[in-house]
């Protein structure tokens, strides 16, 4: 069986996950842990030379280091089984998807950079987002590990922590483009439902989180993922995304 290294909390996992789910392709999910688990998927993928990210999916074809190529991926290969329940990437319209996964990786990394410095000052958040194996009695104590991890993630990715006004924007302007092609297209961007629309649908988890029942947070690491300076202007894009949720999103089977 197939095994996806994800981060539950990551928009980037989701996007993989939701289209696996949707494919109906048998796989085994595995947390992936920044600085610790980087090392096993780095040997098992057989990667020495470039960065290791979540989500990577393993199987006895090599890995796929990249949510829209898992997704292109498993939605080839589940269809031409005929095995999954929709395709989304119709050949006519696979374009346009990928200017849509462009414009969702540009709200996104923006939207990744807010959450990493709002966690900088959250302290029940950066308790949280220790490893899971470490014990609740000794976490205030690895306090200064999960500092260390966020300085990993701003070495990573490059982020600016006084970027909070920039990346806001950066998030406004992607989102209004989705706005106005929504309410040209109607309930979907491409005029029927593909690949667009969740990445699209996950970017919206950085405005306004979707709740438990699809990507569980504790109280302190959801209003980190929240950005109240967004949530009136796009509360009809919030609102899309959970229809959008309700309809496409397959049972939880594959959620921890």
């Amino acid at each position: 069986m197939s095994e996806l290294y994800y981060l539950h909390v990551s928009p980037w996992s989701e996007k993989a996950c939701w289209a696996m789910d949707l494919s109906n392709y048998d796989y085994t999910k595995i947390n992936f842990t920044p600085m610790v688990t980087a090392p096993i998927v780095r040997l098992r993928s057989r990667n020495f030379t470039r960065k290791i990210t979540a989500p990577t999916l393993i199987s006895n074809q090599g890995h796929i280091s990249d949510a829209y190529k898992i997704a292109q991926h498993v939605n080839n290969e589940n269809n031409g089984e005929h095995h999954a329940s929709v395709d989304l990437f119709p050949t006519e319209l696979n374009s346009q998807i990928n200017e849509w996964e462009t414009l969702s990786n540009q709200i996104l990394q923006a939207g990744r950079a807010l959450v990493c410095i709002r966690l900088k000052n959250n302290r029940g958040a950066k308790l949280m987002s220790l490893p899971s194996a470490i014990p609740p009695v000794i976490r205030p104590i690895m306090l200064p590990l999960a500092t260390v991890g966020l300085y990993y993630f701003k070495a990573k990715y490059g982020f600016d922590w006084n970027g909070h006004e920039k990346y806001i924007e950066t998030m406004r302007q992607g989102l209004r483009k989705a706005q106005k092609q929504l309410s040209n297209n109607g309930d979907y961007l491409l005029g029927k439902f593909t690949y667009a629309d969740i990445a699209l649908a996950v970017t919206l988890q950085m405005v306004e989180p979707a709740g438990n029942k699809y990507i569980p947070l504790d109280t302190d690491t959801e209003n980190c993922w929240k950005t109240p300076e967004l949530k009136k202007e796009f509360t009809d894009l919030i609102e899309w995304r959970n229809r959008i949720y309700q309809k496409h999103r397959p049972a939880l089977t594959h959620r921890p």
